[in-house]
């Protein structure tokens, strides 16, 4: 009995013992699944830690790159703006010389042209010394020279219009009054100022008058008072344009002329017969003028009503002192 309770008693502790190699080796197993399970999370976690170590470097480099370029893009911007500044002032530069060039050439070509009158003036010939100093602008020589340019022009102007009216007259002498017509609108071309563009508008007027141009004439003389009303001559002038545009037919003209003539010259010792030829005048014209009747109406549509023909009126003759024209 004790030898089967010994065997027994090995077999249990020897089930046990296999128990215990079985419980060992399973836990051993797990050890192992455990360790490997460690160390694959350890490869993992190292995996994780170099690409998060690549992609911080590659941040790294691309915010330094990124910086670099900022500024370099911020450098290259400034040296371009500079450049365009310095382009933009080049550009000033250049069109101001070109304009200072330009000035130069007009100034050059406008010294020629004063020169060039400045000699056709000595050499005395007047019109083309006229000709040539209208291609100049005062505005481009100096004040000075204009000035001096200004003078010798209106003593070339005066000279001319002396001669062609000289001219004028004595065409006018031999009665060939077109002929000094036309050298009077040569001296009016020249466009005279003051006191001789008012002889020679006086002298139009009476070569004008002489041909039976009693309304231009009239113009003439109008243009002679104005260019000159301060002139001796002036209260002369201004009564034979009045005459004038009374021969001419232009009486409410003439009216309106004299009535200037008596404002002009209200203490002349003919004042008195000026007015009361205006009133002459006006009278005249009122009786001219047709009463404002309605025709009657004919009881017999078919037969016509006589119309009364007005009875023609005498022309007006000048009467007044002053009326005949300033003398050649």
């Amino acid at each position: 009995m004790a030898l089967d309770d010994g065997i027994a008693e090995i077999k249990r502790e020897i089930v046990e013992t296999h128990n215990l190699i079985i419980k060992t080796d399973n836990l051993v197993k797990n050890l192992a699944a455990d360790i490997r399970q460690i160390q694959k999370k350890q490869e993992a976690y190292e995996r994780k830690y170099i690409f998060n170590s690549v992609v911080a470097y590659v941040i790294f480099v691309v915010i330094i790159f990124a910086g670099l370029y900022v500024a370099f893009d911020a450098k290259v911007g400034a040296e371009r703006k500079e450049r365009e500044i310095v382009e933009e002032k080049l550009k000033k530069s250049q069109a101001d010389l070109d304009e200072v060039r330009e000035k130069q050439a007009q100034f050059s070509r406008q010294a020629r042209l004063a020169e060039q009158f400045l000699r056709l003036q000595k050499d005395g010939r007047d019109l083309e010394a006229l000709s040539a100093v209208e291609g100049v602008d005062a505005k481009i020589i100096s004040p000075a020279f204009a000035r001096l340019l200004a003078e010798q022009v209106a003593t070339v102007k005066t000279r001319l219009c002396e001669r062609l009216v000289e001219e004028a007259r004595g065409l006018s002498n031999k009665g060939d009054g077109e002929g000094a017509l036309r050298e009077l609108d040569r001296a009016l071309s020249v466009q005279p100022g003051g006191t001789v563009l008012a002889k020679v508008q006086a002298l139009r007027a009476n070569v004008l008058l002489r041909l039976n141009r009693s309304g231009r004439a009239a113009e003439a003389f109008l243009a002679a008072f104005e260019a000159d009303p301060k002139a001796p001559s002036s209260e002369g002038l201004l009564m034979s344009a009045g005459n004038a545009l009374e021969t001419s037919g232009d009486v409410p003209r003439a009216i309106e002329v004299l009535r200037r003539w008596l404002s002009e010259f209200p203490g002349s010792p003919a004042a008195a017969q000026v007015r009361a030829r205006v009133i002459r005048l006006e009278t005249t014209a009122a009786s001219k003028r047709p009463a404002a009747e309605p025709a009657p109406t004919p009881a017999n549509p078919q037969t016509p009503v006589p119309v009364p023909t007005p009875s023609p009126a005498a022309p007006a003759t000048p009467d007044a002192p002053g009326s005949t024209p300033p003398g050649d």
